[in-house]
Protein backbone atom coordinates (compact mmCIF):
# COMPACT_ATOMS: atom_id res chain seq x y z
CA UNK A 1 0.00 0.00 0.00
CA UNK A 2 1.31 3.43 -0.89
CA UNK A 3 0.86 5.96 1.88
CA UNK A 4 0.74 9.75 1.61
CA UNK A 5 4.12 11.44 1.68
CA UNK A 6 5.06 13.43 4.75
CA UNK A 7 5.86 17.07 4.19
CA UNK A 8 9.60 17.85 3.97
CA UNK A 9 11.24 18.81 7.26
CA UNK A 10 9.00 16.44 9.19
CA UNK A 11 12.04 15.10 11.00
CA UNK A 12 13.00 18.60 12.10
CA UNK A 13 9.86 18.74 14.24
CA UNK A 14 8.03 20.67 11.52
CA UNK A 15 9.15 23.97 12.98
CA UNK A 16 11.00 26.96 11.58
CA UNK A 17 12.73 29.87 13.34
CA UNK A 18 10.79 32.27 11.14
CA UNK A 19 7.29 31.24 9.97
CA UNK A 20 7.28 30.67 6.24
CA UNK A 21 4.95 32.73 4.06
CA UNK A 22 2.31 30.75 2.27
CA UNK A 23 2.62 30.85 -1.49
CA UNK A 24 -0.37 30.67 -3.78
CA UNK A 25 -1.07 27.30 -5.32
CA UNK A 26 -1.81 27.02 -9.07
CA UNK A 27 -5.55 27.25 -8.41
CA UNK A 28 -5.34 30.05 -5.85
CA UNK A 29 -4.39 30.20 -2.18
CA UNK A 30 -5.39 27.34 0.07
CA UNK A 31 -8.33 28.43 2.28
CA UNK A 32 -7.35 28.56 5.94
CA UNK A 33 -10.09 27.46 8.31
CA UNK A 34 -7.89 27.62 11.40
CA UNK A 35 -8.90 30.17 14.03
CA UNK A 36 -6.64 31.60 16.78
CA UNK A 37 -7.93 30.86 20.26
CA UNK A 38 -7.21 31.72 23.88
CA UNK A 39 -6.53 28.47 25.78
CA UNK A 40 -8.43 29.46 28.92
CA UNK A 41 -10.77 26.46 29.15
CA UNK A 42 -10.28 22.70 29.23
CA UNK A 43 -9.23 20.76 27.17
CA UNK A 44 -7.11 23.53 25.64
CA UNK A 45 -5.43 24.31 28.97
CA UNK A 46 -3.90 20.81 28.71
CA UNK A 47 -2.57 21.27 25.16
CA UNK A 48 0.77 22.97 24.76
CA UNK A 49 4.13 23.36 23.09
CA UNK A 50 6.78 20.65 23.19
CA UNK A 51 9.97 22.70 22.98
CA UNK A 52 13.15 20.94 21.89
CA UNK A 53 16.59 22.56 22.22
CA UNK A 54 18.98 20.75 19.91
CA UNK A 55 21.78 23.29 20.29
CA UNK A 56 22.46 27.03 20.72
CA UNK A 57 21.11 27.83 17.26
CA UNK A 58 18.86 24.82 16.78
CA UNK A 59 15.45 24.94 18.43
CA UNK A 60 12.14 23.52 17.34
CA UNK A 61 8.67 22.87 18.66
CA UNK A 62 5.75 20.55 18.20
CA UNK A 63 2.39 20.21 19.93
CA UNK A 64 1.67 17.91 22.86
CA UNK A 65 -1.27 17.00 25.08
CA UNK A 66 -1.26 16.27 28.80
CA UNK A 67 -2.88 12.84 29.06
CA UNK A 68 -1.93 12.01 32.66
CA UNK A 69 -0.57 13.86 35.70
CA UNK A 70 2.99 13.53 34.35
CA UNK A 71 2.42 12.24 30.81
CA UNK A 72 2.37 14.20 27.56
CA UNK A 73 1.57 12.65 24.18
CA UNK A 74 3.30 13.99 21.06
CA UNK A 75 4.82 12.90 17.74
CA UNK A 76 8.03 10.88 18.01
CA UNK A 77 9.77 12.62 15.11
CA UNK A 78 9.75 15.82 17.15
CA UNK A 79 12.38 14.21 19.38
CA UNK A 80 14.71 13.16 16.57
CA UNK A 81 17.70 15.33 15.71
CA UNK A 82 18.25 14.82 11.98
CA UNK A 83 21.58 16.67 12.13
CA UNK A 84 23.00 14.08 14.52
CA UNK A 85 20.87 11.22 13.20
CA UNK A 86 19.90 10.40 16.79
CA UNK A 87 17.23 10.96 19.42
CA UNK A 88 17.56 14.00 21.67
CA UNK A 89 18.03 13.59 25.42
CA UNK A 90 15.11 14.15 27.83
CA UNK A 91 16.73 17.22 29.39
CA UNK A 92 16.52 18.95 25.99
CA UNK A 93 12.71 18.89 26.08
CA UNK A 94 10.27 21.15 27.94
CA UNK A 95 6.47 21.15 27.89
CA UNK A 96 4.62 24.47 28.12
CA UNK A 97 0.89 23.93 28.63
CA UNK A 98 -1.75 26.39 27.51
CA UNK A 99 0.69 28.93 26.18
CA UNK A 100 -0.89 32.21 25.05
CA UNK A 101 1.83 34.71 24.16
CA UNK A 102 3.76 35.29 27.41
CA UNK A 103 1.40 33.40 29.77
CA UNK A 104 0.74 29.69 30.20
CA UNK A 105 -0.98 27.17 32.44
CA UNK A 106 2.22 25.36 33.41
CA UNK A 107 5.82 24.54 32.47
CA UNK A 108 7.55 21.22 33.11
CA UNK A 109 10.88 19.58 32.37
CA UNK A 110 10.92 16.14 30.80
CA UNK A 111 12.44 13.28 32.78
CA UNK A 112 12.13 10.50 30.20
CA UNK A 113 10.22 9.50 27.11
CA UNK A 114 8.81 6.30 25.70
CA UNK A 115 8.83 5.51 21.99
CA UNK A 116 6.83 3.03 19.95
CA UNK A 117 8.50 -0.38 19.65
CA UNK A 118 10.49 -0.68 16.45
CA UNK A 119 10.52 2.99 15.46
CA UNK A 120 13.65 3.91 13.53
CA UNK A 121 14.07 7.34 11.96
CA UNK A 122 17.75 7.13 11.11
CA UNK A 123 18.79 8.40 7.70
CA UNK A 124 19.50 4.87 6.50
CA UNK A 125 15.83 3.92 6.96
CA UNK A 126 14.30 6.95 5.26
CA UNK A 127 13.24 7.19 1.60
CA UNK A 128 14.93 10.62 1.49
CA UNK A 129 16.52 13.02 3.96
CA UNK A 130 13.25 14.71 4.86
CA UNK A 131 10.84 11.81 4.55
CA UNK A 132 9.74 9.00 6.81
CA UNK A 133 9.35 5.37 5.83
CA UNK A 134 5.68 4.36 5.40
CA UNK A 135 5.99 1.59 7.99
CA UNK A 136 7.10 4.15 10.58
CA UNK A 137 4.05 6.43 10.30
CA UNK A 138 1.98 4.31 12.70
CA UNK A 139 4.87 4.33 15.18
CA UNK A 140 5.27 8.10 15.14
CA UNK A 141 4.17 8.68 18.73
CA UNK A 142 5.97 9.35 21.99
CA UNK A 143 4.95 9.61 25.64
CA UNK A 144 6.89 12.19 27.63
CA UNK A 145 7.21 11.72 31.39
CA UNK A 146 7.47 15.03 33.23
CA UNK A 147 9.65 15.52 36.31
CA UNK A 148 6.72 16.82 38.31
CA UNK A 149 2.94 16.37 37.92
CA UNK A 150 0.99 19.30 36.52
CA UNK A 151 -2.04 20.65 38.35
CA UNK A 152 -4.17 20.42 35.23
CA UNK A 153 -6.97 18.15 34.09
CA UNK A 154 -5.58 15.68 31.52
CA UNK A 155 -7.33 14.85 28.27
CA UNK A 156 -8.63 11.26 28.04
CA UNK A 157 -8.12 9.12 24.97
CA UNK A 158 -10.71 7.03 23.14
CA UNK A 159 -10.18 4.06 20.84
CA UNK A 160 -12.73 4.00 18.00
CA UNK A 161 -11.79 1.28 15.50
CA UNK A 162 -12.61 2.09 11.88
CA UNK A 163 -14.72 5.11 12.82
CA UNK A 164 -15.73 7.78 10.33
CA UNK A 165 -15.88 11.00 12.30
CA UNK A 166 -18.04 12.86 12.93
CA UNK A 167 -20.46 10.76 10.85
CA UNK A 168 -20.43 7.72 13.14
CA UNK A 169 -20.99 9.90 16.26
CA UNK A 170 -24.21 11.90 15.75
CA UNK A 171 -23.90 15.40 17.14
CA UNK A 172 -20.14 15.17 17.66
CA UNK A 173 -17.56 17.66 16.35
CA UNK A 174 -13.98 16.90 15.29
CA UNK A 175 -11.30 19.48 16.00
CA UNK A 176 -7.54 19.81 15.56
CA UNK A 177 -5.74 22.25 17.86
CA UNK A 178 -2.05 23.06 17.91
CA UNK A 179 0.81 25.53 17.87
CA UNK A 180 1.57 26.26 14.23
CA UNK A 181 4.70 27.88 12.84
CA UNK A 182 2.77 30.91 11.63
CA UNK A 183 1.38 31.55 15.14
CA UNK A 184 3.78 29.69 17.44
CA UNK A 185 2.78 31.26 20.77
CA UNK A 186 -1.01 31.11 20.46
CA UNK A 187 -2.90 27.95 19.52
CA UNK A 188 -5.06 27.68 16.46
CA UNK A 189 -8.01 25.35 16.01
CA UNK A 190 -9.90 23.94 13.06
CA UNK A 191 -13.25 23.03 14.55
CA UNK A 192 -15.66 21.04 12.42
CA UNK A 193 -13.26 18.99 10.30
CA UNK A 194 -13.31 15.22 9.78
CA UNK A 195 -11.20 12.16 10.54
CA UNK A 196 -11.09 8.49 9.62
CA UNK A 197 -9.71 5.94 12.08
CA UNK A 198 -7.65 2.98 10.81
CA UNK A 199 -7.25 4.68 7.44
CA UNK A 200 -5.43 4.31 5.12
CA UNK A 201 -4.25 1.34 7.22
CA UNK A 202 -4.93 -0.11 10.65
CA UNK A 203 -3.49 2.02 13.43
CA UNK A 204 -3.35 5.17 11.34
CA UNK A 205 -5.61 8.19 11.20
CA UNK A 206 -6.34 10.41 8.22
CA UNK A 207 -7.84 13.83 8.71
CA UNK A 208 -9.36 16.61 6.64
CA UNK A 209 -8.27 19.34 9.05
CA UNK A 210 -6.28 22.44 8.19
CA UNK A 211 -2.82 22.34 9.71
CA UNK A 212 0.69 23.70 9.33
CA UNK A 213 4.25 23.06 10.45
CA UNK A 214 4.48 22.99 14.24
CA UNK A 215 1.23 21.06 14.67
CA UNK A 216 2.92 17.66 14.64
CA UNK A 217 1.64 15.78 17.67
CA UNK A 218 -1.50 17.91 17.89
CA UNK A 219 -4.52 16.08 19.27
CA UNK A 220 -7.38 15.12 17.01
CA UNK A 221 -10.24 15.79 19.41
CA UNK A 222 -13.75 14.40 19.45
CA UNK A 223 -16.11 16.90 21.07
CA UNK A 224 -19.14 14.73 21.79
CA UNK A 225 -22.76 15.81 21.93
CA UNK A 226 -22.92 15.00 25.67
CA UNK A 227 -20.24 17.60 26.39
CA UNK A 228 -17.38 15.14 26.82
CA UNK A 229 -14.06 15.45 25.01
CA UNK A 230 -11.52 12.79 24.10
CA UNK A 231 -8.39 12.42 22.02
CA UNK A 232 -8.91 9.88 19.22
CA UNK A 233 -5.45 10.22 17.70
CA UNK A 234 -2.64 12.61 16.94
CA UNK A 235 -1.81 14.49 13.76
CA UNK A 236 1.81 13.92 12.68
CA UNK A 237 2.22 15.12 9.09
CA UNK A 238 0.45 16.79 6.21
CA UNK A 239 0.04 15.32 2.77
CA UNK A 240 0.55 16.93 -0.59
CA UNK A 241 -2.07 17.07 -3.32
CA UNK A 242 -2.12 18.87 -6.67
CA UNK A 243 -2.84 22.57 -6.25
CA UNK A 244 -2.81 22.43 -2.45
CA UNK A 245 0.77 22.49 -1.28
CA UNK A 246 2.42 25.59 0.10
CA UNK A 247 4.91 26.28 2.85
CA UNK A 248 3.98 23.28 4.95
CA UNK A 249 0.26 24.02 5.22
CA UNK A 250 -2.38 21.59 4.04
CA UNK A 251 -6.03 20.64 4.43
CA UNK A 252 -5.30 16.91 4.58
CA UNK A 253 -3.18 15.10 7.10
CA UNK A 254 -2.15 11.76 8.49
CA UNK A 255 -1.38 10.59 11.98
CA UNK A 256 -1.66 7.85 14.55
CA UNK A 257 -4.95 6.48 15.85
CA UNK A 258 -5.39 6.07 19.60
CA UNK A 259 -5.50 2.30 19.25
CA UNK A 260 -1.80 2.32 18.40
CA UNK A 261 -0.68 3.87 21.69
CA UNK A 262 -3.58 3.22 24.10
CA UNK A 263 -1.95 0.21 25.79
CA UNK A 264 1.31 2.10 26.29
CA UNK A 265 -0.59 5.07 27.72
CA UNK A 266 -2.53 2.82 30.11
CA UNK A 267 0.71 1.32 31.37
CA UNK A 268 2.66 4.57 31.60
CA UNK A 269 -0.03 6.61 33.33
CA UNK A 270 -0.59 3.91 35.95
CA UNK A 271 3.08 3.71 36.92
Amino acid sequence: MTLPVAVPLALAALAAPVPARAQAAPHGPLPDRRVPMEPTAWPFTAIGRVNVVQGPAHRSHCTGTLVGPRQVLTAAHCLFDARLDAWVKPHQIHFVAGQARDVNTGIAEVEAFRLAPGIDLRLATRPNRSGIAPEMIGRDWAILTLRQPMALKPVPWLVLPKAELPGSRPGAVVALAGYAADRPFLPVIHRGCAARIDAPAEGLLSDACDSMSGESGAPVLLLDADGSTALVGIHTAVTRSPGAGNAGRSATGIGVAAGSFAAALDETVRQ
